[in-house]
């Protein structure tokens, strides 16, 4: 009897711990990087190849993916044994893990890690035009026309904007119904509304105050985390520039802002790092010799619970 109770209480041991560990299956870590390659790979796709693996990012949102209808982003992620996910040309996901399924929209992918952790990706790459810090700045670009204030500023971002961004919330609100980790990166083409402060304004780092709509939206709607300005919530100590790592190239003096974002959502989610990729200057933390892009990237960290 004591041997058969003995049996009985063992397996009643193992079965407790089988059920715990699937109801709490071993954290993971995910690097995720949102990279503007420029124009298909920029000064050189062997170093945008090179940015790709040394950064340790497992899934990359890449920006400007395509040169001369060939999308260079997918081609060095088949190179490398990656997969990859193309929307509209030049927004593009590669990951080193499958990619198992698509949003309604098709803005995002969802990620499959390991038997018990899936994520949520999305990528944006808002228009360029026209770019409203230039036309508070007085500095003609596409002939858009000039802006003095914060209302002008946003209603024009809005106009430009706005409907692409009501399309990834859409398709984000929809997801996150799963409950697994969504993340969004992008090159906004548009500052972060929790750049643009009086504080800002105050230390002669941009003109006037601006709650700028995209990144708001994205905040308000639908509960996204700017990862970088978690970690650093001094906009003025650091502004995490990522335009541009290559002022000299214009004929006008540059106006340097951070429109290059990694965003995140999620209970089970953790964020333990944000990093500027770029060249080899003090505004990068993690610098690079040959830096091929006209952007900086943007590596976080997470563990996923």
């Amino acid at each position: 009897m004591r041997i058969l109770c003995k049996l009985v209480l063992l397996l009643v041991v193992i079965f407790t711990v089988s059920c715990s560990k699937k109801e709490n299956p071993v954290s993971v870590s995910l690097n995720v990087m949102s990279f503007n390659i420029w124009v298909g790979g920029g000064k050189s796709i062997g170093a945008t190849a090179e940015v790709f693996v040394n950064s340790g990012a497992d899934i990359i949102g890449v920006q400007e993916a395509s040169r001369d209808d060939r999308n260079i982003a997918e081609y060095i992620a088949d190179s490398l044994g990656w997969h990859s996910y193309v929307y509209d040309r030049s927004p593009t996901i590669i990951s080193k893990y499958p990619i198992i399924d698509t949003s309604a929209n098709k803005h995002g992918v969802k990620i499959k890690i390991d038997e018990s952790h899936y994520v949520w990706m999305f990528n944006v790459h808002l228009i360029h035009c026209p770019y409203e810090p230039y036309q508070l700045n007085g500095i003609e670009y596409c002939g858009a026309p000039s802006l003095s204030t914060e209302n002008e500023a946003i209603e024009s971002a809005r106009q430009s904007r706005e409907k692409d961004v009501k399309s990834n919330i859409s398709d984000i609100l929809s997801v996150q119904k799963e409950g697994y980790p969504v993340f969004l990166t992008g090159d906004f083409n548009e500052p972060s509304c929790l750049d643009w402060t009086s504080e800002a304004v105050e230390a002669k780092l941009c003109k006037i105050a601006v709650k700028w709509p995209s990144t708001k939206a994205f905040i308000d709607s639908a509960g996204m985390k700017d990862s970088y300005r978690i970690l650093y919530p001094d906009e003025v100590k650091n502004p995490g520039y990522t335009w541009t790592p290559l002022p000299e190239t214009t004929a006008y003096t540059e106006v340097l802002d951070r429109i290059d974002f990694v965003f995140f959502w999620g209970n089970n989610i953790e964020l333990k790092n944000s990093q500027v990729l770029g060249e080899e200057s003090p505004e990068s933390d993690i610098k690079f010799n040959n830096y091929p892009s006209d952007h900086r990237a943007v590596l976080s960290s997470f563990i996923i619970k």
